[in-house]
């Protein structure tokens, strides 16, 4: 017998993640839709590949999973605003939000993040209450912020130890 949800559900809190932000155009190929997610990882590299898992009730599903491209930004601890926004369920995550254009896909990023990645949909899996996209990645900037991290139902920060001097064992 599988786990009860309560239990699965804590050991997904206990998962620290960075968070980021999918976004695509609507059906309509005119406004902005996204969500934020934890699940976002990188799959290949060869071709290189990520995926995510998008929850099938989700409102901006019918527009991911059927969008030929998609844009991810990994956002930076500056943008945690950001991310609660797009985890609520409300209509309009995106007004007075700026976004930036892909330049190859032209697909939407949000503006200052940590990362931004353009892909296009390779292959979609359903699977359970979900579905798992997998992205191509065709461009990709990074800048250099503290990454926005998930715990425990909390957004945060990463605190860098200190790598020991591994030369001084030599």
């Amino acid at each position: 017998m599988p786990v009860s949800g309560d239990i699965y559900k804590s050991i997904g809190r206990a998962a620290a993640g960075a968070v980021s932000i999918v976004t695509a155009f609507d059906l309509t190929g005119h406004s902005v839709v996204g969500l934020t997610v934890s699940s976002f990882v990188t799959l290949s590299f060869d071709p290189p590949l990520v995926m995510f898992a998008i929850q099938h009730g989700a409102n901006s599903y019918p527009s991911i999973v059927s969008s030929r491209a998609f844009g991810v930004s990994l956002l930076s601890v500056a943008q945690s605003d950001i991310a609660r926004r797009f985890a609520s369920k409300g209509p309009d995550k995106t007004s007075q939000l700026s976004f930036d254009s892909g330049e190859k896909l032209q697909v939407p990023l949000i503006a200052d993040s940590l990362v931004q990645i353009e892909c296009l949909t390779n292959q979609i899996f359903i699977s359970g209450d979900h579905a798992i996209v997998v992205g191509l990645v065709e461009a990709a900037r990074t800048r250099d912020a503290a990454p926005l991290l998930y715990h425990a139902g909390r957004f945060g920060s990463f605190t860098a130890l200190p790598i020991a001097d591994r030369s001084a064992s030599k």
